[in-house]
Order: C-alpha cells, then sequence, then structure tokens
C-alpha cells in the first residue's frame, strides 16, 4: 500500500468477520472453546480500548459485561510509524483526507474478560489520478 498526494477517498473495500465471530461464540457456549482461548486479549488491546475505543452499544457475548468496547486499529505503509496503532475515528479521516491507503481492523474488546474479535476490515479505495 502506498500514500497517493492529494487524493480523495471514493470508495471502501470492506470484509467482515461476523460469520467466524458468531461461530466463535456458538463454539464456546456448545463447550467447545475454553473461555481462555476466547478471553485473550493483550494488555496493549484493552489499553487501547480505554483510550481509543468507544462502547459497543451491548453487552459482552461471553460474561454480559457492559464494558465492550470498539477500537480501530490501522495497517498500511503509507503510515509509516502510525501503522500496527489504534486510533481514534478523528484520526482515521485525517489520515483519508491525506490520500494515504491503508487498513482499518475494527476490533471488539470486553474490558472485563478480555473477549476480542475481529468484526471488519475496511480498506478506503484512493480516487483514479487524471
Amino acid at each position: 500500500m502506498r500514500a497517493v498526494p492529494n487524493a480523495g477517498i471514493t470508495g471502501r473495500v470492506e470484509l467482515s468477520y461476523e460469520f467466524q465471530r458468531r461461530n466463535t461464540i456458538k463454539r464456546y457456549r456448545a463447550g467447545l472453546v475454553k473461555k481462555d482461548d476466547v478471553c485473550d486479549a493483550e494488555f496493549l488491546l484493552v489499553a487501547a480500548s480505554d483510550f481509543h475505543g468507544h462502547p459497543a452499544g451491548y453487552d459482552c457475548p461471553i460474561c454480559d459485561s457492559p464494558r465492550l468496547r470498539h477500537v480501530q486499529w490501522i495497517y498500511g505503509d503509507g503510515l509509516k510509524h502510525a501503522s500496527g496503532s489504534a486510533r481514534t475515528p478523528e484520526e482515521i479521516a485525517r489520515f483519508e483526507a491525506q490520500g494515504t491507503v491503508f487498513t482499518t481492523h475494527l476490533v471488539e474488546v470486553c474490558q472485563d474478560c478480555h473477549w476480542n474479535h475481529l468484526l471488519k476490515a475496511t480498506t478506503p479505495t484512493p480516487e483514479e489520478a487524471s
């Protein structure tokens, strides 16, 4: 991926991980997956959900905690040192406005039991250069 100077964002490619999420929850509830295997968020992810995340608007599917949050992580060569970090929607919009091509991962994280799952990956597509 590369930065495209002064390019606007015209579309997005989005991959949903909802099917995998539902399947993981179903397998956990059926006793096929241990809690330790689904509640394995690292410290950095939980901390990022506190500082950069926002409430999911629904309870954790594992422990029913209302402290379930959504956090966005960005990845891309054009981001340089910012790649692989959690960012606010405002920061992400700034990168998009610069025409930087990158992927945003939306992750749900429970601050209590440490459940975490990738919900979707979105890559903005820059406008074609004339």
